[in-house]
């Protein structure tokens, strides 16, 4: 009997496992995308909403890295809230991976459309949505199917990139204000607890995705060491990236009209008004090389949380089969790149515009990595104490990463969201009650019940 084909172990280095979660934050989005919302709601704070995501998130990264430092397999975050949480947490804790994936992979259509119609529109050239997500979708998928090795550097080096031109950009507009404080942001003029909430749950949809290394553990060199440096150096570095960027927007754009929170392009504006007009053109690439690599990075990282869940019935028992020659969850990565592209087309057809099929998504992506993220710090002390290596601060951590959760969860969730959020919360608890009657009609239907056994210490 032949062994199971597995993934390409020893295979992605420190700099390509950082890559899988850079790529996935999707940095650039940030910028070019992200700011006018976040300074619609927050406005002069808006800083403060990414330091506060920052911190928040880095509990978060604190807590996951408890067991990415003594365990690693292909959908860690999954395996991890299974094992210490019990098989029913366990299976929403995956449903609600693939659900962030599939959201901020959609949204990546909608972002996509913008910048390729940005661009080429300045040739005069008109190109349809409905093309575009048919080319995105197959290019996607093609380099997913064929080896995660390319994918991440491909993902590393589109990501460079367009990192790279920002930040030219935002340290000319800086130069050019001069170093005097933006006043107004710093007596965070203007702002109220009910903004700085909204505030941090954008700033939550620009972080989501920094746990991504973590399902990479088959296929990592010394993944007990290189997968928590990607995990914590991801947010630290994406923190660093998104404060200088919102500030920088803000006080290059202060006075403006339109104002930030009208603009849908505000990096081509801020080039227009600090001279700097030859930025244009290659703002507007770097952005397509950067929704490209967060869509790559959806597929990728989704692929491997559907690998394990069905290995464990969770999933059609195809979705656990590995490609030979490229030895990648070829069923699985053709699974997220149809739900991506099924939510996007849906959106469209419902005439929902490009820039808010992205709004909309990376909203919906928020509530499940809400989610998972509170399973992973309720799971770590649990983990802990189960092995018996657990100390006062490690309760301390899971605590405050719950306390910092609460903040986004209660704006999102409770009293009333604004609209559409409101209507989107529901859709995501209806969400989460069939995938946990799905999960109970195939636990009592399997014939091998140790399948749905959390492991033993």
């Amino acid at each position: 009997m032949k062994d199971r084909p597995g993934l390409r172990s020893d295979s992605l280095a420190f700099p390509e496992v950082l890559a899988a979660s850079v790529a996935l934050i999707g940095p650039s989005m940030t910028p070019i995308l992200i700011a006018p919302y976040m300074y619609a709601n927050a406005g002069n704070a808006s800083w403060l909403a990414y330091v506060f995501g920052g911190v928040m998130l880095l509990f978060v990264a604190l807590n996951l890295n408890q067991f990415a430092r003594r365990s690693s397999g292909a959908g860690s975050m999954y395996e991890y809230a299974a094992a210490n949480l019990g098989p029913s947490m366990g299976a929403l804790a995956g449903w609600t991976l693939v659900w962030a994936y599939v959201f901020v992979g959609a949204s990546q259509f909608g972002a996509m459309t913008i910048f390729v119609q940005n661009l080429l529109g300045l040739a005069g050239w008109q190109v349809p949505a409905l093309l575009i997500f048919a080319i995105a979708a197959a290019i996607w998928w093609i380099f997913a199917y064929h080896d995660i090795q390319l994918s991440t550097i491909l993902m590393l080096a589109l990501e460079t990139v367009s990192v790279s031109i920002i930040c030219v950009l935002v340290f000319l507009v800086l130069f050019k204000h001069g170093p005097a404080i933006d006043a107004p942001q710093l007596h965070l003029q203007g702002m109220s607890g009910t903004s700085i909430g909204l505030g941090i749950a954008f700033a939550m949809f620009s972080f989501v995705g920094f746990e991504s290394a973590t399902a990479f553990g088959e296929e990592a060199r010394q993944p007990l060491v290189t997968i928590p440096r990607a995990v914590l150096a991801s947010v630290v570095l994406a923190s660093i990236f998104f404060i200088l960027c919102i500030y920088a927007e803000i006080v290059g754009l202060r006075g403006a009209k339109p104002p930030l929170d009208q603009l849908s392009a505000p990096l081509w504006s801020l080039a227009d008004r600090f001279g700097a007009g030859y930025f244009k053109i290659p703002i507007a690439i770097g952005a397509i090389f950067s929704s490209f690599s967060v869509a790559l990075a959806c597929v990728t990282t989704g692929a491997r949380i559907i690998l394990p869940m069905a290995r464990k019935g969770l999933f059609p028992a195809a979705a656990a089969r590995i490609q030979p020659r490229y030895a990648t969850p070829h069923v699985a990565v053709a699974i997220v790149v149809i739900a991506m592209l099924i939510v996007a087309l849906a959106m469209y057809a419902a005439r929902v515009s490009p820039i808010n099929i992205f709004n909309y998504c990376g909203t919906l992506s928020s509530f499940g990595f809400i989610v998972i993220y509170a399973f992973i710090a309720i799971a770590a002390p649990r983990f802990l104490r189960r092995i018996g290596d657990h100390r006062p601060a490690d309760y301390v951590i899971a605590a405050l990463a719950l306390l910092f959760l609460l903040v986004p969860a209660i704006t999102l969730f409770y009293p009333a969201p604004p609209p559409p959020t409101n209507a989107f919360a529901y859709i995501f608890l209806a969400y989460i009650a069939v995938g946990y009657a799905y999960f109970a009609i195939v636990r009592r239907k399997s014939r091998n019940a140790a399948l749905f056994e959390a492991p033993t210490p």
